[in-house]
């Protein structure tokens, strides 16, 4: 779904009920039949729902064709077809799986309005063997290349049709489509997004005309062959699937498309779909170890350590599989380490390594820190440790609250005096009512399940800076390594602050909402000693990056810092700059040591 279209289709709407309470007003004094206007209103809201919908399902099409191509060129079966209200859900045994919308809502429009056929999108197999994405029954064509279906994850790519050589890298991207708001024409993407181009495909139709079909991008999923699953798509293109065979084994590893690439001794855990199975054993490169539990349903794989000299630093892991009735499988993960250690920072209680530390405020407060959770304040806003002599004034916070990762990752952070100057506090605290997100909530984290991957705790960002006079000169809080020594901090994860959440959602008396076309973004800079080495951002709202969940930010561009430094930015602005709260959460600061 198109956010930003979405959001304009509310403002349609919130207008056209303006217009029809303007015409309720008692200064009116003419006869209007308010019927006939709501009447409109609840039709031009369901015609947008209607084409909303059908922006998701062809682009959710786009992407099961994709992985039914994939399947048939990968030998992979189909292990299970559930019927839905709205297509199919088609499961593989490689663990992928494919929805199907069905068309169903997709009728004639008897009135022009209901125009939502969507441009007809398919694949031909070429001469190759490969299949390439086609528009209108013509290949599509990228940078004097067809656009290939599948691919190897950025390898370099098949021999294409006769004299034109196979696309390196990009052999795996599957069109998007949208509908242009202002022009109700389909367009397409071939680049993830970046740019769109025109299709000629009118998705509404004017002055009554007919409206033209909307079928799903499949018009048949045959289930009827017990030894096969038959697609047939709108242009008539049909695939036929092989179904699992049950005296088989079965041993689907999910996420492992592609190399999968490792820090030295990482451990890396994949869920498995496993069927069938009497008997295995695994092969390995030398210095890696794989293990399989099948009680779990996992397989869980980790690097050779950094100093180990006679392993290899790539290979295969391969599972050899044997099922109850002697059929035999080899099921493939490659793998390759880097030339580095992955260490990260979880800010959890079992992870501490640093030695113990007092914070010492003023004569009467010292807190001893032995773990993370001794740095979290008894409360979000006034309590000690971060505003310690508020209530009481008499003394005003000009100690340093201080933490530090020694023996691990080695990052640190400090700042002085109360944390309404910015800093990185660590918390544990949750609130999904959005509607609690103030500044008596700004430690809060807007996510059930607390830190990332459900860990208790994390770190919470307040600071930023504007083109403003009133922000001028201040300093941007960060993390540093305490060692002084300069590392590539690889990512970390991030989630909104609850604060922020509600600020972004609902406004308050300081900022409006974000507007539909508005956003937020994090900034991190990178220095090596006084030398930046450069910036990356990170749409946190709007612009197409609006997250849901606890989501990476790759701070590898930034290169060897010593130090980053984050900023909070955005297009919100009260009159008196940058307007939105300036918070965000994050955790599992992985830096990489090569040392």
């Amino acid at each position: 779904m198109n956010i930003r279209f979405h959001l304009n289709r509310k403002a349609l709407v919130v207008a056209a009920r303006l217009m029809l309470a303007a015409v309720a007003l008692p200064a009116v004094t003419a006869c209007v039949d308010t019927d006939d206007i709501w009447d409109n209103i609840h039709d031009l809201d369901s015609r947008v729902d209607a084409l909303e919908k059908k922006v998701a399902d062809t682009n959710g099409d786009i992407q099961a064709l994709q992985t039914i191509v994939s399947a048939m060129e990968k030998n992979v079966t189909v292990t299970a077809v559930d019927e839905t209200a709205n297509g199919y859900v088609i499961k593989f045994s490689d663990g992928k799986i494919a929805t199907i919308s069905n068309g169903r809502d997709g009728q004639n429009g008897a009135d022009g309005k209901d125009g939502l056929n969507a441009p007809e999108i398919s694949v031909t197999l070429g001469s190759d063997g490969r299949y390439y994405w086609t528009l209108g029954g013509e290949l599509i064509i990228v940078d004097g290349h067809p656009l290939c279906a599948t691919g190897n994850d950025g390898k370099d790519g098949a021999d294409g049709t006769p004299g034109q050589d196979g696309r390196p890298g990009q052999d795996a991207i599957a069109p998007q489509v949208r509908i242009n708001p202002d022009t109700k024409i389909w367009e397409i993407s071939t680049d993830g997004g970046l740019t769109w181009e025109s299709t000629g495909v009118i998705a509404q139709g004017q002055n009554g005309s007919t409206g033209a079909t909307g079928d799903s991008l499949f018009s048949l999923v045959n289930t009827d062959d017990p030894a096969y699953v038959t697609f047939v798509l709108s242009d008539g293109t049909s695939f036929k699937v092989a179904r699992y065979d049950e005296t088989n084994p079965l041993f689907a590893i999910a996420d492992a498309e592609g190399t999968q690439q490792f820090a030295r001794n990482e451990s890396r855990t994949y869920t498995v779909q496993a069927e069938n199975i009497s008997q295995f054993s695994i092969a390995k490169p030398d210095g890696w170890k794989a293990v399989y539990d099948a009680a779990a349903g996992t397989v869980t794989i980790t690097a050779p350590a950094l100093g180990n000299t006679y392993a290899e630093t790539a290979g295969t892991v391969a599972f050899n599989l044997v099922s109850t009735a002697s059929k035999s499988l080899i099921v493939k993960i490659d793998v390759e380490a880097g030339d580095y250690e992955l260490r990260v920072l979880t800010f959890e209680d079992a992870d501490v390594k640093f030695p113990p530390y007092n914070l010492v405020y003023g004569s009467s407060f010292t807190k001893r820190i032995t773990k993370w959770s001794d740095l979290i304040d008894s409360e979000q806003y006034g309590g000690d440790l971060l505003y310690y002599g508020l209530s009481s004034g008499d003394y005003m916070g000009e100690e340093d609250y201080v933490w530090y990762d020694k023996n691990n990752t080695e990052l640190r952070h400090e700042f002085r005096g109360h944390f309404w100057a910015g800093g990185h506090p660590i918390s544990n605290y949750i609130e999904m009512n959005m509607r609690n997100g103030d500044y008596l909530h700004q430690l809060s984290v807007y996510s059930a399940t607390g830190g990332h991957n459900g860990s208790a705790n994390f770190a919470v960002h307040f600071g930023y800076r504007d083109d403003t006079s009133y922000t001028q000169g201040r300093s941007l809080p960060g993390i540093t390594f305490g060692d002084n020594k300069a590392r590539v901090i690889d990512h970390m994860y991030i989630m909104w602050s609850t604060y922020l959440a509600n600020c972004i959602f609902n406004g308050n008396s300081l900022t409006a909402p974000l507007t539909p076309s508005g956003y937020v973004k994090l900034v991190a800079y990178g220095y090596n000693g006084t030398r930046q080495t450069g910036h990356v951002e990170f749409f946190i709202a709007g612009n197409g990056g609006t997250i849901q969940d606890w989501t990476k930010w790759d701070l590898s561009p930034l290169g060897e810092v010593t130090q980053v430094n984050f900023n909070v930015m955005g297009d919100s602005d009260n009159g008196y700059g940058f307007s939105q709260p300036a918070y965000f959460c994050y955790d599992d600061v992985a830096v990489r040591f090569t040392e």
